[in-house]
């Protein structure tokens, strides 16, 4: 016997957790918090998740998809005896992460994190009896992130997590190319990722299409003003990086040690798959500038640039260099404002007047309605600012792609507000007769298909 479940997730995006299981054993892809906001009118809460996942059986193996929190941030709640797996990146990323994100909290999760396994694309594992697994690496604004394909009981099932087409780790057609290679034979299940479903407003009017050109409309901002702050996730390392190959000639490069460490981290792990150029040290940028005082950090920081096959250099920068030279500059909001000011506030109060533009470079659900993100509102505040964004998930377009590449028995909709959707939009709607909508908690045995 074969079954699935969607312990959270079928109707909302984030906060994700499913299961598949022989009766016996199992295997759990994510444990997910809840997005920021969402908690309080979620259906199911993280206070919850413990037990509706773990309460009446502490086993199995939980694999993540990618280090976004909306699918491994209840990490610290899985049982010690419950192994985790999660990409070779995407550990050395929460490694740095992690202990950022406790700076505040009693609880650590490091330990944690080292306590991750990881896995490797296009290689097959057997977590559990019964149950195989193939992590997949695929294109997401979290670096690193993969696709599952799980074999159970003579059923295949094929888990795209969250995914893309469109940023750096997706161009010249690699996730036809991918699933080409891997995933021989038919697909019972695609449970595939449906963000832009309820999205599908934003595209054309506040996203642009692609990473490269955000990029090129990043070049095309930074010329008109001499101080540029760039809000954008310190994780969203596609972005980062274009708007780094992107910064003019006769500005600064600049970011704080956080952001300084996981930007090498990842370049130095794409160095060493040998590819993405755009991960490679810009020739106009050879030295980023760094925000704050000399710590211990710093040496892990040079070791790791000066390990490089192509060396990138740091050094820290005063504020006369900023004011004389101009810059672009990684931005961050401050979660703490009654007892820190960040110096990313000091700086844009002092600059931002004198030839100064903000870019907003994250989700615009942020800056209103039922998710807005305060403290980013706080940092704008009020001022003018720029748009540029591209989503870190699958247009309606993809997902139609990923269903004719791997034509599919049942497609399940998950990671999305609105899975009633899929059937009525046009380039799903061809695929309507094999759209199958769960409900979290509600399982589906696989020994029929």
């Amino acid at each position: 016997m074969a079954d699935l479940m969607i312990h959270r997730g079928s109707s909302q995006i984030g906060g994700c957790c499913t299961q598949i299981s022989t009766g016996r054993s199992r295997i759990l892809i994510d444990f997910g918090a809840n997005l920021p906001g969402e908690d309080q009118t979620a259906e199911t809460k993280d206070s919850e998740m413990f037990q509706k996942v773990f309460g009446s059986r502490q086993d199995g193996v939980v694999y993540f998809t990618h280090y976004h929190g909306d699918h491994y941030g209840l990490f610290k709640e899985i049982p010690g005896q419950v192994p985790m797996y999660i990409g070779p990146l995407a550990k050395n990323i929460l490694r740095i992460l992690v202990p950022y994100i406790d700076r505040e909290n009693q609880e650590k999760g490091l330990p944690m994190v080292e306590r991750m396994g990881i896995y490797e694309a296009g290689k097959w594992m057997t977590p559990v009896p019964g149950i195989q697994v193939l992590p997949l690496y695929v294109d997401h604004s979290a670096l690193d992130s993969y696709m599952f394909c799980v074999k159970v009981s003579g059923k295949t099932i094929l888990f795209t997590g969250d995914f893309r087409d469109h940023g750096i780790v997706g161009q010249n057609g690699r996730l036809g190319r991918v699933l080409k290679t891997y995933v021989h034979g038919p697909v019972d299940v695609l449970i595939t990722e449906g963000t832009m479903v309820s999205r599908s407003e934003e595209v054309g009017t506040v996203l642009v299409k692609s990473e490269e050109e955000l990029g090129q409309e990043a070049s095309r901002l930074f010329q008109k003003h001499k101080y540029n702050f760039v809000l954008v996730s310190s994780t969203n390392l596609d972005s980062i990086m274009e708007f780094y190959h992107n910064t003019p000639e006769n500005l600064l490069f600049v970011c704080d040690l956080y952001q300084a460490l996981i930007m090498i981290t990842a370049m130095r792990d794409m160095e060493r798959k040998g590819c993405f150029l755009q991960y490679r040290p810009s020739r106009q940028h050879r030295v980023v500038r760094v925000l704050g005082k000399t710590d211990s950090r710093w040496a892990w920081l040079r070791e790791i640039g000066n390990s490089m096959e192509n060396p990138l250099k740091f050094c820290s920068v005063t504020e006369e260099e900023l004011e004389r030279d101009g810059f672009v500059m990684l931005a961050r909001k401050n979660t703490h404002p009654d007892t820190y000011q960040s110096p990313f506030e000091t700086l844009r109060d002092k600059f931002f007047d004198r030839d100064g533009q903000i870019i907003y470079s994250m989700w615009n659900g942020y800056l209103g309605g039922k998710h807005a993100d305060q403290d980013l509102l706080r940092f704008i505040g009020g001022r003018p600012y720029q748009s540029l964004h591209t989503s870190g998930h699958a247009y309606v377009e993809t997902i139609a792609k990923m269903i004719r590449l791997v034509n599919p028995k049942m497609i399940i909709p998950m990671h999305t507000e609105a899975p009633e959707k899929f059937a009525r939009i046009p380039e799903l709607a061809p695929y309507h007769d094999r759209m199958r909508v769960l409900r979290d908690g509600v399982g589906l045995s696989l020994d029929g298909l």
